[in-house]
């Protein structure tokens, strides 16, 4: 999709782009446009209110340049509100929590800046609001008298609250959760993070969540049972319980799922890895469903295409 060259209307909020911004369709690929600022989550895009989208990735098929496209369909275009939506009023604006458990906020405003994005005039336009779910690991207290839940809770809904100041209170606030799964593998337990979740989509437009699928780590849930029970040897931890637990209960429950993973042939110079993309129908039934490959160069840049293309 090309970027539009029409300026948003005036507006007393700081623009979130940089003058020497890369097209529309080179941060956003043609292939990947309408699953990301046309899908559930993207709020300008016939967004679905309380709509949930499950990003799984594998250790080397990374979900990290994913995440930034849809942060870059919501706050810089695409259909998020930003310079690709010039059409849309103040009023349809989006604003953005990323709760991340696995990256700090220069990791992200790092990231941002190669797609043209500044964090800080966002930040300051009532755009997005960083949470660190890291420090808040750190924070918890053992003996549950200051239960972690509680302290991400409050964290969020003060970022939620700076989001959208008047006069663009009529604005959409979406989540993203960066690595949910991260908490379960240090202290908790999926039930909880479940929980935490749950409690935190309740005053979201849409959410997004990011969980690591490893077959190591989902072998609980993948492995059939007649396979275990030729292999005495081999039981499942606690860890792969509950982690198979959190990434199966959200990817049922989710209106869109992208799946990450590595080529079944192994690494290619010209191909990073497989994307699989499933949209949930408008009557909760079928749905459509694509496999597309992608590459990311050296620069941070992507491109996402059909096979043999």
């Amino acid at each position: 999709m090309a970027a539009s060259s029409s300026p948003l209307s005036p507006s007393p909020l700081p623009h979130p782009l940089r003058p020497a911004m890369t097209t529309t369709s080179r941060v956003l690929p043609a292939k990947l446009e309408p699953h990301v600022a046309r899908g559930p989550l993207a709020a300008g895009g016939g967004g679905e209110a309380g709509s949930l989208t499950v990003v799984s990735w594998v250790q080397g098929a990374s979900a990290n340049w994913l995440l930034l496209r849809y942060l870059y369909a919501l706050l810089g275009g695409g259909g998020g509100g930003g310079r690709g939506s010039s059409s849309k009023s103040e009023d349809g604006l989006v604003g953005v929590v990323l709760l991340s458990f696995l990256r700090d906020e220069r990791f992200w405003a790092e990231g941002c800046a190669r797609l043209g994005m500044d964090i800080d005039a966002l930040r300051k336009s009532g755009r997005f609001s960083f949470v660190d779910g890291l420090t808040e690991e750190l924070l918890a207290t053992p003996d549950g008298h200051d239960p972690w839940t509680d302290a991400v809770k409050t964290r969020v809904d003060d970022a939620a609250a700076r989001l959208l100041p008047a006069p663009l209170r009529g604005g959409r606030k979406v989540l993203l959760v960066d690595g949910l799964d991260a908490h379960v593998a240090m202290t908790a337990s999926a039930a909880e993070a479940e929980s935490l979740l749950m409690r935190l989509r309740e005053t979201m437009h849409s959410t997004l969540v990011t969980l690591a699928a490893d077959e190591p780590l989902l072998r609980a849930a993948i492995r059939r049972p007649q396979q275990q029970q030729q292999d005495k040897t081999t039981t499942t931890t606690g860890l792969e319980r509950q982690q198979a637990a959190l990434v199966l209960n959200q990817v049922h429950a989710a209106n869109q799922v992208v799946s990450l993973r590595r080529l079944d042939t192994g690494a290619a110079a010209d191909v990073s890895g497989v994307l699989r993309i499933a949209t949930v129908g408008e009557d909760g039934q079928g749905g459509a469903e694509e496999e597309l490959l992608y590459h990311v160069a050296g620069d941070g840049s992507v491109r996402v295409f059909e096979r043999g293309a």
